[in-house]
């Protein structure tokens, strides 16, 4: 018991005695311990919007999705406006989801350009497929998930996007954009309005 008793007493002052050589920078081998400098995190800041379960497939979707890559968040949107595709409307919506997202985040949504777009397999449900001569099939109706990642940059980089130009301070688009619906639709001359639509419902 006393040999016991003397070890774990040395052991004890060996602790203390290395506890006070790592405060003092140095290491139990008497090697200076460098400073550390401070990690600085350089991740770009990133929003995040996720559109489950869309009645669509993901052949259909990834065309309309193809359109927005390494686009201004706005430029993007404008895109997917005069798209025909059906889809085109909840692919914009999403990016606005992710705008808003990054809003929320403190993210400068002038800064914002779509870094990603990700469409995925969902779920699909079977149904029959007739055939001739009273043969069946099958017939697979499948669903999509969407992904849309929107990363804030430096301005150089979002001024260097395709279709930047129209959504600078002071340009005509943005000018339009400030007016009311009925204002706007006057400096408009070749469009046509269509009959009970209103943008503000």
């Amino acid at each position: 018991s006393t040999m016991l008793l003397s070890c774990r007493v040395s052991l004890l002052r060996r602790g203390a005695a290395c506890a006070r050589k790592l405060a003092s920078g140095v290491n139990p081998l008497g090697v200076a311990i460098p400073e550390s400098q401070g990690v600085v995190d350089n991740t770009p800041r990133r929003a995040i919007a996720h559109y489950r379960n869309l009645p669509v497939s993901p052949k259909k979707l990834r065309v309309v999705a193809n359109l927005t890559p390494k686009l201004f968040w706005r430029e993007a949107m404008m895109q997917l406006e005069f798209c025909r595709k059906n889809m085109a409307v909840m692919v914009k919506n999403c990016i606005e989801s992710a705008a808003g997202n990054a809003e929320h985040q403190g993210l400068a949504k002038d800064r914002l350009i779509v870094d990603e777009i990700i469409v995925n397999t969902g779920k699909y449900y079977k149904s029959a497929d007739m055939k001739a001569k009273g043969k069946t099939g099958i017939r697979r109706s499948y669903f999509s998930h969407l992904r849309v990642v929107l990363k804030e940059v430096d301005e150089r980089e979002v001024q260097g996007t395709k279709g930047f130009g129209r959504w600078k301070p002071g340009s005509k688009l943005n000018r339009l954009l400030a007016l009311p619906w009925a204002e706007r639709i006057k400096e408009l001359p070749r469009y046509k309005p269509i009959p009970g639509y209103d943008p503000h419902g």
